[in-house]
């Protein structure tokens, strides 16, 4: 059972009301950075590595990871695209659940209110990434506010 999609990984020794799972792998695994394609061609990357004041961090004390997914409150979730973010609080550990076990896959447990960094990426030209993006009706959903209800009274639809 342990190898399903929907079977989070189970939980520590200690109860966490407000415990969130992150899935994915570990950028900076091999090095102290984490190496980014920006598609100038082979060997054209875009470094990424965490300093406190004008020490560089070892890649023990942060992750950045490449999550595919998350766990929270005994449920499991797809990102609908990869995402990259930086987590200072916890070392990973195999996965476990979700359907990422035994395939290379890390897991950090956090809680919901830990800091994250997120990085957005997304590579294309300046046509797509700005104009086109930009152009009334191709905004993302989550971008608009629904702020119209309505209400069915006598046959005629009325904001409420």
């Amino acid at each position: 059972m342990a190898d399903r999609d929907d079977v989070p990984a189970p939980a520590t020794d200690r109860y966490e009301a407000d415990a969130l799972i992150l899935y994915g792998v570990k950028l900076n695994e091999r090095s102290d950075y984490a190496r980014l394609d920006v598609g100038e061609g082979y060997r054209t990357d875009l470094r990424v590595q965490l300093y406190h004041g004008n020490d560089a961090k070892k890649a023990g004390e942060y992750s950045l990871i490449l999550a595919y997914g998350y766990a929270f409150e005994g449920h499991c979730y797809r990102f609908d695209s990869t995402r990259i973010f930086l987590v200072t609080d916890d070392a990973p550990k195999e996965a476990v659940g979700c359907g990422f076990d035994g395939l290379g896959y890390k897991m950090w447990r956090i809680r919901a209110s830990t800091e994250l960094l997120e990085i957005a990426s997304n590579f294309g030209d300046a046509r797509a990434i700005i104009l086109d993006a930009n152009l009334p009706g191709k905004r993302s959903p989550s971008s608009y506010a629904i702020t119209l209800r309505m209400a069915h009274r006598d046959g005629r639809f009325n904001r409420d």
